[in-house]
């Protein structure tokens, strides 16, 4: 992203290039759902991070925001609660670019881990979270925003996974490991537990859930989501809704079991993609 500076907000116009980035980002119809300038200067001033993606002209094309926090054993953490770029300028790599200067920036300040939440049916932000910066989730909230009035999330349970980035840890220095090896997964024996019906058509519905023997798991466990949500709900919402209490199923038992989201795979860009998550019994991996 050569043609872009990524760099912390400094000036009060900065911040309203912040403001107004979130309306058409989020496509915000509620006012209130922004967060306003004293916010995050108060956050900026306090060992937060707001910072902006800009181009030659000085648009604001992107940015984030995070806080900083600690978990429930007390230990620092990074809590990042917004990050998004411009409609025209998604899967370019600047959302990319925007959490690798959080990364550093983080790191600077002595602390090594990232938390924030997504939609766990939003496959992009899963190709972005886990694929490629190698967070991990095993934390499930469900409806944890309640209704939200955003084009992006409205009509649905704002469900959420917690995600970790664990930023130095060597998990995330590990190359992705899966692209398009479904299949040797499954020859290796990992457990599909709900491979989607498709039915002729392109937008999938929820399979049956395979169980789970608690005593004997299998290594690894794959969880399908339809390639593209947003298509579900443009189609269906009551579609929509069977996939967001399906997988909500789905993951609060293979938390529960003790399993962990390490991996996301893609099959393809084209029509006939299929999205997994890769699950494993990852402890003790992380300690918090």
């Amino acid at each position: 992203m050569n043609d872009y500076t990524i760099r912390a907000l400094e000036t009060h116009a900065d911040y309203h290039l912040a403001e107004a980035a979130q309306r058409i980002i989020w496509d915000m119809t509620d006012e209130l759902a922004v967060v306003p300038l004293h916010v995050l200067i108060t956050a900026q001033k306090n060992g937060g991070l707001v910072a902006g993606a800009f181009d030659e002209s000085g648009r604001m094309a992107g940015m984030l925001f995070g806080f900083a926090g600690f978990t429930a054993s007390g230990r620092i953490k990074h809590c990042s609660h917004l990050m998004g770029v411009l409609p025209e300028l998604r899967r370019t790599g600047l959302g990319e670019a925007l959490k690798r200067f959080q990364c550093e920036y983080v790191l600077a300040q002595g602390v090594d881990l990232i938390t924030w939440t997504f939609d766990p049916l939003e496959g992009v932000n899963a190709n972005l979270n886990i694929a490629k910066l190698r967070a991990v989730a095993r934390t499930y909230y469900p409806n944890l925003y309640e209704t939200m009035l955003d084009t992006l999330n409205g009509g649905i349970p704002t469900d959420r996974f917690e995600v970790e980035w664990w930023v130095a840890h060597p998990h995330v220095a590990a190359a992705h490991s899966a692209r398009a090896e479904v299949e040797a997964l499954l020859v290796d024996g990992a457990l599909l537990i709900n491979p989607a019906e498709y039915g002729g058509s392109y937008i999938p519905s929820p399979g049956a859930i395979h169980p789970v023997e608690a005593d004997r798991p299998p290594r690894v466990i794959l969880v399908e989501i339809p390639a593209v949500y947003q298509a579900v709900k443009q189609q269906s919402m009551e579609l929509a809704l069977m996939w967001r209490y399906h997988s909500r199923a789905i993951f609060q038992m293979l938390f529960a079991l003790g399993f962990m989201v390490t991996d996301f795979i893609s099959t393809s860009r084209d029509a006939d993609r299929r999205n997994f998550y890769v699950l494993e019994k990852y402890e003790p991996l992380l300690e918090t």
